[in-house]
């Protein structure tokens, strides 16, 4: 019965074993995605950026130069400016998205660190189990060896079930 329940306990620890190496897999794979997403939006960002500054001293030297002529040309960089704001906050919602990915990401490793302190206390428990059947078993031998000195002695015992006939 013991022997049972201890295959069934292996078979379980064997399953969240395959399972653990799961989860890490798709955690790796999910950190470098994330990595290389966050580089991407940080470099597509500072490109953004730069043309934003481009675009705006071009709007300063235009006006400096008194070009008030040309209002239409003002515009369309003041729209190109605006656009360009718009994506790069666009941009910055996307990066704030890709933290709390990382934060949840890192909250799943350290649930996988807890299955692997639970794997080291249940090999510690099983050891302690089969100390505990070592030991169990000393003792029906050392019962055995003292209902027979007390037979031979002649005393009236019965034999109880782990007696040999």
């Amino acid at each position: 019965m013991q022997t049972q329940s201890l295959e069934a306990a292996l078979a379980d620890d064997s399953t969240g074993a395959v399972k653990l190496t799961e989860l890490e897999s798709q955690l790796s794979e999910l950190k470098i995605k994330s990595e290389q997403d966050s580089s991407n939006w940080n470099t597509l960002r500072d490109e953004l950026q730069k043309k934003l500054a481009n675009a705006e001293k071009q709007v300063v030297k235009a006006a400096a130069a008194g070009r008030n002529t040309n209002k239409k040309k003002e515009q369309q960089q003041a729209t190109a400016i605006e656009s360009l704001k718009r994506d790069l906050k666009a941009k910055d919602d996307e990066t704030s998205k890709l933290s709390l990915l990382v934060e949840e990401l890192n909250e799943k490793v350290k649930a996988v660190d807890g299955v692997e302190e639970l794997k080291e206390k249940l090999a510690g428990l099983e050891k302690e189990q089969e100390d505990l059947l070592v030991y169990l078993a000393d003792q029906d031998q050392q019962s055995k060896e003292y209902r027979d000195m007390l037979r031979k002695h002649g005393e009236d015992i019965p034999l109880s079930d782990d007696d040999d006939e």
